[in-house]
């Protein structure tokens, strides 16, 4: 026949400390068992743990002592050891995760570079004072306007800005006889998006 002591109890009993109980569970040196999630020792009825420990004699009640708290210290070790391997584990897998944000950062900042070079305009080379601008390839500005389907405010923002552009250099914005003009086949879907 068979009784149940709980780990604590039994360490206190055997003057070991309940790592070292529940560590001789997991080794399979105590037969345990689980009941409604807790755990209790398997003891043989015929073995009495407090009347062991009683009639021993002080020297090898001393030994034993010493012996459990060496297996305590054993245990302890093999945990310790156990938690390097696993911060090890743990130290290689997020270096090896930051190297991939990394490689994953560096194909981005290409992306992006090739992606900003692509939109960049080439900009023709400006026109000589003298030379004479053909009036066909561009549009007045106020009907470039309206082509883009503008309201009334958003006509005076568009003039403006059209203006600053032309004035930095803009090759898609020109003066033709003191009147601003628009390239028309150039591209506004930038200028669009700045002016929101």
């Amino acid at each position: 026949m068979s009784r149940l002591i709980k780990p604590s109890e039994y360490a206190k009993q055997s003057g070991i400390s309940r790592q070292a109980v529940y560590a001789k569970i997991k080794k399979g040196l105590l037969k345990s068992k689980k009941i409604e999630g807790q755990i209790f020792i398997e003891l043989d009825s015929s073995i009495d743990i407090n009347s062991k420990v009683k009639n021993e004699d002080a020297s090898q009640s001393h030994k034993d002592l010493l012996a459990a708290k060496d297996e305590t210290i054993k245990i302890l070790k093999e945990t310790i050891e156990d938690l390097k391997a696993t911060n090890n584990l743990i130290v290689g897998t997020l270096k090896g995760e930051v190297d991939l944000l990394k490689e994953a950062f560096g194909e981005m900042q290409q992306l992006y570079r090739t992606q900003i070079e692509h939109l960049q305009i080439k900009q023709p080379p400006k026109l000589e004072n003298n030379s004479v601008v053909d009036v066909k390839n561009y549009i007045d500005i106020k009907e470039l306007a309206r082509v883009l389907n503008l309201d009334k405010s958003e006509r005076k923002k568009f003039k403006k800005a059209a203006i600053k552009l032309q004035e930095s250099g803009d090759f898609r914005f020109t003066i033709i006889e003191d009147e601003l003009y628009a390239l028309k086949s150039a591209d506004y879907s930038d200028f669009l998006e700045a002016l929101k």
